[in-house]
């Protein structure tokens, strides 16, 4: 009994001596809002002793909250600050009674005429800081229908096509540029479209790039999220040509889990990954010799991708991070077209490893420094389902094997530092980096050859008009070198008045022209009471020599030998005649310049009411200067039917010889009406060109201009908008619509009229692209509702389910209209974009 007495006493003294010990110190912890309720995230928060002595200092979370454990009792000031607000500070009393959680409100900042730029604060009005950008945050993502699974669908939809480049809209994560992503929906923080549209630190406009933020791990604790998405022919209508309504299903498990590093306590983690298992169906629709023909064909898609994103905060000015991506994705029976019978599918498959590390050292209140380093591997394979010749008839069907063997691994080094300055009304921000870049692309496709006829009629009489075939060597490797450099000032020069210049460098070791100089310069005046804001910028924006030229120049230059038979014999070709069996080659032109744009806009915005709510009307205009295009140098000359150098057949030229001229008015809205968040956005526009992509082929190779007319991205009205409202006990509805005016499609003969063994003339009298299709229109909706449990916990867990609806209308979308005189489908689509599809979600978040 003594014993057990002593033994009580001892922990009631150890009880209370700890608990006085944890007397000594508190807890401080709040979240940081600004207008509209809307979480700041990274806002610089440090708490100061009345008493003095050196403050804490910490920075917000993604949720816009905070946390200083371990503070001693004392009276402090609290003290936040963000970009483009005002400062707020707070009283804090730490003693023996718990703090309530705090809540600090920030408001935008007011303009006034002595403004101080630091590498965490600039001024209030920028010449770069347009306020008709999109940005897409990772709270507004997840509440929208995502139609199958991109996350980048949504903010594609306010892209300018004609401000892209020949591999498509540039992707920027991180802060670094790269070709192709496919990360977890769960790891985006947000994705901005158009942000500092004339910003000299990219190489393509605001409305030509996507740039995604990553998101990173919380300090104050950890957090996770398992998704799962399901959706089944059951809840599908009927495809607009198919006949019947095969089985399809689609499965998605998405999960994340991020919060502190146990064993580093300034370090944070994030993971996530996700797994898609569609079991789509395409719709074949074609003509045979046997009549019509209206199958569907499985098209699977299996992919997996993963991402981990470690930072750590060594002090307050020196942080680093270090992140991983991982894909691997299987697509098979996939068809080119609507045309292809099943046994013309390929199968594609895509591998990929990336690791970047990134240090970010604020070297005094002005002076900030980003040093990037990265590596990253990917390949690629495309395979035929069989090797047979491959069968293309014009306008009616495609059979035999896809004819296409292809294998693509790609390596890239890269290194990049970005700084930025600030002195008195001078932001200043340049940089630099270097890619190098190593492939090995083998290209064995129409090795087994392809037998083309003009319609049907043509096949039931076995007359094609061309038959291709390769031979030779098909692989090559080579490498080449991108440097890039930028400079430029955002400069305050009155409280109402701003200037905005810039100028980069590109150079690619791949193209002998090295001088692209890209000035971009803006301005920014607001009048009056500084509610309207009145900008304008122009710009040059160059653009870069795609893999898949310099590859096909290597490969079909000397590597590989095609040989193009003109009217062969079916089904043997009968390689008889030296004139007939003369290789084709594919070359780059020698004296190549890399293609530039010049955009020019100007604009008014206005601020509606007291919040976040911005109207802008804007008109653009671009030009684009020596674009790609492939020709062929070698055609027979109008009138003959002999190439003029007999020792090749075809002699086909990437060159940068075509143009293009676009015009644009545009009106955007993006703000907050109560309960409803809207982003919308309607363009009226106008844009033609003599070649729309590098591959591009002119009907007459000695007047390429004359194919001058619409792009074939031309569309006259484009209106797109989404929208979320928050509907009482914890229901949310959102929309996505999209509608436009049609796009147009080229009409040809269907024939081989000026012998140059490509298929593309068109009528006596008729532009390019002459054709034009239907409108499009397209709803998509969601209802959600979330479930808080636990109610009473700080941070409880909650239970989401959604219903996500496609194309709620069951609108026909018409696709691939046929502009081939000899086809019985012409002036008809033999496809159509999905129709009404229902899925189902469940989302658990702790």
């Amino acid at each position: 009994m003594k014993i057990r007495g002593v033994l009580v006493f001892l922990i009631f003294v150890l009880a209370c001596s700890l608990s006085a010990k944890a007397d000594k110190t508190g807890t401080v912890r709040g979240i940081v809002d600004g207008p509209g309720s809307t979480l700041l995230a990274d806002a610089e928060i440090s708490l100061t002793n009345k008493a003095g002595g050196d403050p804490l200092v910490t920075s917000s979370d993604e949720e816009g909250e905070f946390l200083f454990e371990n503070v001693p009792p004392g009276d402090y000031v609290l003290l936040v600050k963000s970009p483009g607000f005002q400062d707020a500070q707070l009283p804090v009393t730490v003693g023996s009674t718990a703090l309530p959680h705090l809540r600090v409100k920030m408001k935008v900042a007011q303009v006034s005429d002595q403004v101080t730029v630091s590498a965490s604060a600039q001024p209030v009005l920028l010449a770069g800081e347009n306020k008709n950008a999109v940005d897409i945050t990772s709270e507004l993502l997840r509440n929208m229908p995502v139609k199958n699974g991109d996350y980048l669908a949504i903010p594609s939809l306010f892209l300018d096509n004609s401000m892209l480049g020949a591999e498509g809209p540039k992707l920027i994560v991180d802060g670094v540029e790269v070709n192709q992503e496919d990360l977890p929906a769960s790891s985006i923080k947000d994705i901005v479209v158009n942000r500092n549209p004339f910003s000299a630190e990219f190489g393509r406009p605001g409305k030509g790039r996507l740039e995604i933020t990553t998101k990173k791990g919380v300090h104050s604790r950890y957090r996770g999220t398992i998704l799962g998405v399901y959706r089944n022919s059951d809840l599908y209508a009927r495809e607009a040509f198919a006949t019947d309504k095969p089985f399809q299903d689609r499965k998605l498990v998405e999960g994340e889990v991020d919060g502190p590093l146990p064993f580093l306590k300034k370090a944070t983690f994030f993971v996530s990954g996700r797994y898609r298992s569609f079991g789509d169906v395409a719709v074949v629709n074609a003509l045979t010799p046997s009549g019509p023909l209206v199958t569907n064909r499985a098209v699977p898609l299996d992919a997996l991708g993963l991402l981990g994103r470690l930072d750590v905060r060594f002090n307050p000015n020196h942080k680093m991070m270090v992140f991983y991506r991982f894909k691997n994705k299987t697509q098979d029976n996939q068809l080119a077209s609507n045309f292809d019978l099943p046994e013309h599918a390929t199968t594609l498959f895509n591998h990929g490893n990336e690791l970047r590390v990134f240090e970010t050292a604020n070297f005094s209140s002005n002076v900030m420094n980003q040093i990037r380093v990265g590596y990253k591997a990917d390949a690629d394979n495309i395979s035929s389902a069989t090797n047979q010749p491959s069968i293309v008839v014009l306008g009616a069907f495609s059979s035999g094997g896809a004819q296409v063997s292809q294998a693509k691994i790609q390596r890239n080094g890269e290194l990049e530092d970005a700084a930025s300055v600030s002195s008195g009304r001078h932001l200043f921000r340049f940089g630099a980096g270097i890619r190098s870049k190593f492939f090995h692309v083998t290209d064995a496709s129409n090795f087994g050859g392809t037998y083309t006829f003009s319609n049907l009629t043509d096949f039931e009489n076995s007359t094609p008009f061309l038959y291709t075939i390769n031979t030779g060597n098909p692989s090559t490797s080579f490498s080449w070198t991108e440097n890039y450099a930028f400079f430029q000032d955002d400069i305050h020069l009155r409280h109402n008045l701003a200037l905005f210049a810039g100028l980069r460098q590109e150079f690619q070791s791949s193209v002998p022209y090295a001088q692209n100089l890209a000035p971009r310069l803006a301005v920014a005046y607001s009048p009056g009471d500084g509610k309207t804001v009145i900008r304008g910028g122009v710009g040059i924006y160059y653009d870069r020599e795609p893999l898949d030229m310099v590859s096909q120049s290597r490969l079909y230059g000397g590597n590989i030998t095609e040989t193009i038979i003109p009217n062969p014999t079916y089904p043997s070709p009968g390689l008889t005649g030296v004139t007939q069996t003369v290789p084709s080659i594919v070359r780059i032109e020698p004296v190549l310049r890399s293609p530039y744009l010049v955009h020019a806009s100007v604009s008014a915005e206005h601020q509606l009411g007291r919040g976040q709510n911005f109207l802008t009307l804007e008109l653009g205009t671009i030009r684009g200067v020596e674009l790609y295009r492939t020709r062929n140098v070698n055609a027979p000359f109008p009138g003959t039917t002999i190439p003029p150098d007999p020792n090749f057949n075809r002699i086909d030229q990437f060159e940068s010889s075509a143009s293009s001229r676009g015009y644009s008015a545009s009106i955007s809205y993006r703000g907050q009406f109560r309960k409803l968040q809207l982003i919308g956005h309607y363009t009226l526009a106008r844009t033609l060109d003599s070649a729309s992509t590098m591959t591009s082929r002119p009907a007459n190779n000695y007047d390429a201009n004359a194919d001058w007319g619409r792009a074939d991205y031309d569309r006259r009205h484009q209106l797109n908008f989404i929208g979320l409202y928050s509907l009482p006990k914890s229901f949310r509805a959102s929309i996505v619509f999209s509608a436009g005016s049609g796009l147009p499609y080229d009409i040809t003969t269907g024939s081989d009229d000026n012998g140059d063994t490509i298929a593309n003339d068109r009528p006596a009298g008729l532009w390019r692209n002459a054709g034009r299709g239907p409108g499009y229109l397209n709803i998509d909706m969601r209802l959600s509702r979330r479930y808080r449990l636990m109610a009473k916990r700080e941070h409880a867990p909650t239970f989401e389910w959604a219903i996500d609806a496609f194309n709620v209308l069951n609108h026909v979308n018409y696709d691939n209209y046929v502009g081939d005189l000899q086809s019985a489908f012409f002036r008809r689509a033999n496809g159509s974009l999905p129709a009404r599809q229902v899925q189902l979600s469940a989302r658990f978040s702790f």
